[in-house]
This record gives structure tokens, sequence and C-alpha cells, in this order.
């Protein structure tokens, strides 16, 4: 999708520039995405269900210590819900839920599998939700998929009740796997890195980048986690060619556990419950 990155030397960010068409873009993650990166949860696979259900029962645990602490009740919205499994255990834990998913198949697994009726095909749009409509706004690997970044996250501090949390997840650039990929880079008489995350992200974040982005659009930062996979929930999916190969991996998952670094981030935000008169983004704008 994406064959170039750049960083913003101001606030970290990294970014793919250029950035692929929106329609192919949107066309990938309604019909592909599922078939192509995600194969496991492939609508043809007969274990979809029984996949999707166990990972829902995991999510209810997730959910009372990431969401539970701040907010325990309420309506609570997901933004790329996939099949649904999250959605349904909020709903378990006495959530009204309502969610957003660019997959066909995953949007009608959700809605006749789980009875999820308030899950909706198609890309986050907050003008399709009342403004101030939801006590909890979840995103987890989204937003570094989105084109407008400012728009998307405008969207969420819409949507959210004054008050309201968001959670937002995705990747982290600070971490030895993309310190590793520089350094080999350089051995190989490149001056640029190769592209450091899947090719159709349009961004890439660290916990500083993310962070001020969501402080320029009025929310208050709670809490922000950097963090890496269990060694154990990392080997259940790799695949070593050589006896290096799984040298190297234990060296980068010990790097990032014993430097505090992680390739993932975790950023817990909310809306100010009395808005001021003028936000940051707009005293920046006006500035």
């Amino acid at each position: 999708m994406h064959f170039a990155q750049s960083r913003c030397r101001n606030c970290d960010l990294v970014f793919s520039n250029p950035v692929v068409d929106q329609f192919e873009l949107e066309s990938f993650y309604g019909d592909q995405y599922y078939e192509h990166e995600e194969h496991r949860y492939n609508a043809n696979s007969p274990d979809l269900e029984r996949l999707v259900l166990q990972r829902a029962f995991q999510e209810v645990e997730g959910l009372k210590s990431i969401v539970v602490p701040y907010v325990s009740s309420g309506r609570f919205f997901e933004i790329g819900a996939g099949h649904g499994s999250l959605l349904y255990a909020a709903r378990q834990l006495g959530f009204e839920v309502a969610g957003v998913e660019p997959s066909a198949s995953a949007v009608k697994f959700g809605q006749e599998r789980l009875g999820l009726g308030e899950l909706r095909k198609g890309i986050f749009d907050p003008s399709y939700w009342p403004a101030t409509s939801f006590d909890v706004v979840y995103c987890y690997h989204v937003i570094e998929h989105v084109l407008n970044l400012q728009t998307f996250v405008d969207g969420i501090y819409r949507i959210l009740k004054p008050g309201g949390l968001a959670v937002i997840g995705t990747e982290n650039h600070h971490n030895t796997w993309v310190k590793y990929q520089t350094i080999r880079s350089w051995l190989k008489g490149r001056l640029l890195p190769e592209f450091q995350t899947a090719d159709h992200h349009t961004f890439y974040f660290c916990n500083h980048s993310l962070s001020y982005l969501l402080q320029r659009h009025g929310f208050e930062i709670k809490k922000c986690l950097v963090y890496t996979h269990s060694l154990e929930e990392k080997l259940r999916n790799a695949h070593f060619r050589s006896i290096v190969t799984k040298g190297f991996f234990y060296l980068l998952h010990y790097g990032d556990a014993w430097t505090g670094q992680g390739n993932r981030l975790l950023v817990w935000c909310s809306k100010p419950a009395v808005e001021n008169s003028l936000t940051m983004r707009e005293r920046t704008r006006v500035a």
C-alpha cells in the first residue's frame, strides 16, 4: 500500500509519504483485510465462531482492568470492532454497546452471530452518531490506519460525553526492533531505514506524538503505557528460519523488556467535564 515514510522532527510522528488513494485503502479494509492480514479470522474459517467467542471471554478480563476502573457503566463505542468480540465483552459487563467496522464479513458475523445490532459497516464517520452520546470510546490498532488524523480525533471528541473516557492503542516506534532495522539498513549502505511497520499503516506513533496529538485536540491525558507482549504470547505465532533468527528474536524481546520500551502503546484520555470556551486546538489555530 505505502512504500516510504517520513518523520516529524517536532513531535516525532512517523507517517507514510506519499499516502495511498483513499478509495484503494477503504476497499482493502472493506473486502480484503481479514483474508490477507488476519488469516485466523477469515470468514471461511470453520473455527471462526469459537475463536471470536474465546477472544470475547479474554476481553472481559481486559476491560475489567483497562476500562472499568475509570468508567463502569453507560454507553460503550468501539472504532474498528472487527467481529465484535470486545463489544460482546463490554455488553457482558453491563454496557450498552455500538461500533463501526469496515469489513462486511466481520460486521455480518457480529450482527447475526453475536446479536450486535448497533454494529455498523463503514469507516468511522462521527456525524452518524449524536454528539456527546458515549461514555467510552475504544480504539485499538485503528488510529495508525486512518488517512486524516485531525478529522479522526475530532470525531472521537465529538461523540464522547463530557468527562467520558477514550482508550487508544497502537504500535510504538521507539523499540529495539526499529533500532535493529535502522542499524541493518546502515550496514547495507542505505541512508534511510526500511519501512518500519505494515505497509498499509499510514502513521506510526510513540508516546510523545500520540499524547501531543490528543492534547492538541482538547483531551486530557490520564495515563500512557508503553509495553511489549509477553514472550509466551509472541512465541505462539512465531516461526524461525534458523537458530540465528531465533536468537535475534529473544535478544530483541529482552531488549524491550529490560529497557522499559516496547512495540505497543496504550493511552487513556478524557474529554474535560467542563470544556473551556477555546480548546487547545483552537487556541493553536488562533495563534
